[in-house]
């Protein structure tokens, strides 16, 4: 049955898979990154000519596969990069669960397996493992599994970029031990003459060596052809004593004993994870009672600002309804009348703000990007609030010397632009309102300085959360939720808002919001 799916595979790849087929031809040739640091499996020699037991075998699977190749040799350190940022078509990388999903990775060509290395005559070298490497200077290349398991251990992590180098340090005593793969091992030890290291296998899951490519039908035409190659033998003969070095696994003598342990750290391991997720119980049973506290205070913020002014117009409506005609004099009449107008325009401004805050939160304010000049805009906003102004309160626009002409959401621009404009002229009797704009960085910068009251200690730390926060009315007067629809917007288009003030001497409300900048004069 298997020799007859490969001579299907063998018959559809003639049909079906050609260079071209592929996207590569002699001109665009197949690039596949060559590692540096894996000798003697791929390295480049001292004419700089791609070595190894890995060259050899691309070299007869693109012939096999008619692909024209070159290679792009790189170090380990950034060939994963490579592979995964595009600059190379295919290379030769153990399997990361981590990487399964941004890129592919062909069957196992074979396996490898861990091991430690350490001196002969260390100190407890007869008993140097993995059960005994707390406060143990430890070197190794980079490997999630590896960081994660001496991190358990207690080890000193020294994670290095030079393996050989490594190797030699810990023969002169620089580190207690080096992991990297067994074949690894074997060979730097042979090819430096590093007689007092010894390599011990590590239990550690051992790690697939595939061909790794971001073109999927690349990785499967090269698992049809490796299939091939697995059954006619030739991957066994291109890497011949390696194979059974690289694919078996020598347990270790004290692994017996071990596993008595075994049992008793699973069930340790259990009660540390029901202690977790206790704890992460905990932490969510926090985050719900957060969140039922601020629903306590949005609603209590809320029913204090609808029922303020209903207070207000139901109490002196009562009055006059109630009162006979020469009860309450002409004077405190109209008074009184002047009061429910005041309260019934403040409620209808409330829900009209709150009615904008939630269509803004929930997505139904749309704006729409135009070309235009930012001071004839300010110079429009200006014209539009200085009739609202108080007697003696001047304003002015702080232009600075470039012409700026942005493409920017005007709706936007307006909407906070008229909050900011309105709150400065609500709170300032007397003085100036500033607006401020420049170019900064890939927006612009818009600040509206008054020299009005300033604002309270009480509210200036979450001005632009008022409803969220349980001090908001603790003062008679509605703050308003300006300030929040402004916040909501900001952060609807990625900018940022925020504001300095000082009781008595004013206030500055500035933001930031992105733009691209068409032509600056």
């Amino acid at each position: 049955m298997k020799k007859l799916i490969i001579l299907l595979l063998t018959i559809v790849t003639a049909l079906t898979v050609r260079a071209d087929d592929l996207g590569f031809s002699k001109f665009h040739p197949v690039v596949v990154g060559l590692d540096l640091d894996y000798a003697p499996l791929q390295y480049v020699d001292q004419e700089g000519l791609p070595k190894g037991l890995d060259v050899e075998l691309t070299q007869t699977l693109m012939q096999r596969l008619n692909l024209p190749y070159t290679y792009r040799p790189n170090t380990w350190e950034a060939i994963s990069g490579d592979v995964l940022n595009g600059r190379v078509d295919l290379a030769m990388m153990v399997y990361s669960p981590y990487r399964q999903n941004i890129t592919n990775y062909s069957r196992a060509v074979f396996r490898l397996y861990y091991q430690v290395v350490y001196r002969n005559n260390h100190k407890n070298a007869d008993d140097f493992n993995m059960r005994n490497i707390k406060d143990k200077k430890i070197a190794y290349m980079a490997s999630r599994p590896i960081t994660d398991t001496l991190t358990k251990a207690g080890a000193v992590l020294e994670v290095v970029r030079d393996l050989p180098r490594a190797l030699q340090d810990l023969s002169a005593g620089e580190y207690d031990a080096v992991i990297c793969f067994r074949y690894q091992a074997k060979y730097h030890i042979k090819n430096l003459n590093l007689e007092n290291l010894t390599a011990e296998d590590l239990t550690l899951t051992p790690r697939e060596y595939c061909y790794v490519s971001h073109n999927r039908d690349l990785i499967n035409a090269i698992d049809r052809e490796l299939l091939r190659m697995e059954e006619d033998g030739t991957i066994n003969d291109i890497y011949g004593d390696y194979i059974s070095q690289l694919n078996s696994f020598q347990i270790p003598q004290w692994i017996w004993w071990l596993m008595s342990a075994i049992i008793t750290i699973t069930l340790l391991l259990l009660l540390i994870m029901q202690h977790r997720h206790s704890k992460r119980l905990h932490v969510e049973m926090l985050r719900v009672q957060k969140s039922e506290h601020m629903k306590t205070v949005f609603l209590a913020n809320v029913s204090h600002a609808l029922r303020t002014p209903l207070n207000a117009i139901i109490g002196f409506s009562e009055m006059l309804s109630q009162a006979g005609k020469d009860d309450i004099p002409f004077e405190d009449q109209q008074q009184m009348f002047k009061q429910i107008n005041t309260n019934g325009h403040q409620l209808l401004y409330f829900i009209n703000e709150l009615l904008e805050l939630s269509n803004i939160e929930g997505g139904g304010l749309q704006f729409t990007r135009v070309t235009a000049e930012i001071g004839e805009l300010m110079e429009k906003y200006k014209e539009e609030v200085e009739n609202k102004l108080s007697e003696g309160v001047k304003i002015c626009i702080l232009t600075p010397h470039q012409k700026c002409v942005a493409n920017i959401d005007v709706g936007m621009l307006r909407h906070i632009m008229m909050h900011l404009l309105s709150n400065a002229i609500r709170h300032t009797k007397q003085g100036n309102i500033t607006i401020h704009y420049r170019k900064e960085g890939s927006g612009i910068y818009f600040a509206v300085t008054d020299t009005g009251e300033g604002i309270s200690n009480e509210l200036k730390n979450n001005i632009f959360t008022l409803l969220n926060n349980e001090h908001t009315y603790i003062q008679q007067e509605n703050p308003g939720l300006g300030l929040s629809i402004c916040k909501s917007i900001i952060d609807t288009v990625h900018g940022r808002i925020g504001m300095t003030t000082e009781v008595g001497k004013g206030s500055t409300f500035w933001f930031w919001a992105p733009c691209k900048f068409q032509d600056i004069q």
